[in-house]
């Protein structure tokens, strides 16, 4: 029988361990397959020694799995299920926490030698847990039988989980914040979607003077979408100046971002001055720009792709269809995903399992599997073939595979930085005499200090 540990807490994960996503491409796999050649030492036991010690005894293994989706609980028990019957020689263990507590969980459970042999993990964080020596190079297996697994994944959602030339990490499925928009509002005023900024200032002009707010951006708490908003800004001067595609940057080693920061600044206090931000937004809280929206107080609200359901059912109580977009990019610039990410999974690297951990990974990734559960929570999964019913999941594929995500992926633990920097812009949309050049020194002055306390 399945043994399933709850714990919505990590402190209670004291004992085992102290803790404690129509139509895709073929991922079948036997027992043996792919990864059985591996010969790493883990423990007094090679894989490829575990593995022909099972065929021979007929013994089960026990994969220590952890996820922190349990909401979906119901779902990945089908798969535990499914995968057990299918490969005989495995048993999952699984463990259950929330988000909330998750880096901090494997944090512990790293730091004890005693973590899951494999767990989800936000794909950006592996260049710290990679630090640590605690992520399991999985770029063999990947490559193999020309790299048919690696092929499935939409390219930045795996490029996220990559450090340097290793493949950490396993897309499950992709999270982003876009805009969605009343398109019922759109389309009865004889708008169109902005294929650009110029063409988003352009509306938001015209919408302004129909007396609705253009941009609904909430910033309580701690500067929150305003805050998202003006990186997103900084993102194309980034661009511009070559630092965003650097290596220094993207491996968070790249303080001299001010020039950048102070244009992003000026811009979003210029978009608050002219009306196309509520000038009490930074008071605004996620529940009370939402509701703004549903009211048709407002055309453009942002919105994260894992609220698909609730979006849907929340525009047909009001009546409205929906739109979705990337930010429109400036010219010259292509379309960028600020904070495009990914729940993936990752194996330890102490695990005794490699090979059974990989092929539960497959499983994981194969296109039945992957769709199912894609249907089932709206998600947006990792496989860039999956084709979905719902015709808003694919608008969703469709704007992260067009687009471009340049995510600092830290091969450091980055502590608070990113926190300290959402309350930093904040503190500058409230102060009416910061200026961008004040902004753009404060940024740079957080990115060299984290630099210097946690960089090696």
């Amino acid at each position: 029988m399945k043994k399933t540990v709850r714990s919505m807490v990590a402190a209670s994960l004291a004992g085992i361990m102290a803790v404690s996503l129509a139509g895709c491409g073929s991922n079948n796999q036997t027992p043996s397959e792919t990864t059985a050649k591996e010969t790493e030492v883990t423990g007094e036991k090679t894989s490829e020694t575990t593995a022909k010690e099972t065929e021979v005894t007929g013994e089960k293994i026990t994969l220590r799995f952890m996820h922190d989706w349990p909401e979906y609980e119901t779902q990945f028990n089908q798969i535990i299920e499914d995968f057990e019957q299918l490969n005989p020689d495995i048993e999952i263990e699984t463990t259950v926490i929330t988000w909330d507590v998750l880096t901090k969980t494997l944090q512990t459970a790293f730091a004890s030698g005693d973590a899951p042999d494999v767990t989800c993990c936000w794909l950006d964080r592996m260049g710290g847990f990679n630090s640590l020596g605690a992520a399991y190079d999985l770029t063999e297996a990947m490559e193999a039988d020309g790299a048919s697994w690696k092929n499935e994944f939409i390219p930045a959602s795996l490029d996220l989980g990559t450090i340097g030339e290793k493949i950490l990490g396993v897309p499950f499925r992709s999270t982003c914040t876009v805009l969605v928009y009343n398109k019922t509002m759109l389309e009865e005023n004889g708008w169109q979607e902005p294929k650009n900024q110029t063409e988003l200032v352009e509306l938001m002009e015209q919408v302004k003077a129909k007396g609705i707010i253009p941009l609904i951006a909430p910033g309580n708490p701690g500067g929150f979408q305003l805050a998202s908003l003006t990186r997103t800004l900084a993102e194309p001067e980034l661009y511009k100046s070559g630092k965003l595609t650097s290596k220094e940057y993207l491996s968070g080693r790249l303080s001299d971002v001010s020039a950048e920061y102070e244009i992003a600044g000026n811009k979003i206090k210029d978009w608050i001055a002219k009306g196309y931000i509520d000038k009490n937004a930074l008071a605004l809280t996620k529940e009370e720009a939402a509701t703004q929206f549903y009211t048709g107080k407002g055309l453009i609200y942002f919105a994260n792709n894992n609220e698909l359901a609730a979006l849907e059912e929340n525009a047909a109580e009001a009546g409205i269809e929906l739109g979705f977009m990337a930010f429109p990019p400036e010219e010259g610039v292509p379309t960028l995903l600020f904070n495009y990410g990914v729940d993936g999974w990752m194996v330890y690297s102490g695990t005794k399992y490699p090979e059974q951990s990989i092929r539960f990974l497959k499983y994981l990734s194969q296109p039945d599997v992957q769709l199912k559960f894609g249907q089932e929570t709206l998600s947006v999964m990792g496989n860039k073939e999956c084709v979905y019913e719902d015709e808003n999941q694919n608008k969703f594929v469709e704007i992260f595979t067009n687009a471009e995500s340049h995510r600092i992926k830290f091969d450091y633990s980055q502590g608070s930085l990113l926190t300290d920097e959402a309350y930093a812009i904040a503190d500058f949309i409230a102060d009416e005499n910061a200026t961008g050049a004040d902004l753009g020194k404060t940024i740079a002055d957080l990115k060299q200090k984290c630099i210097e306390e946690n960089a090696k």
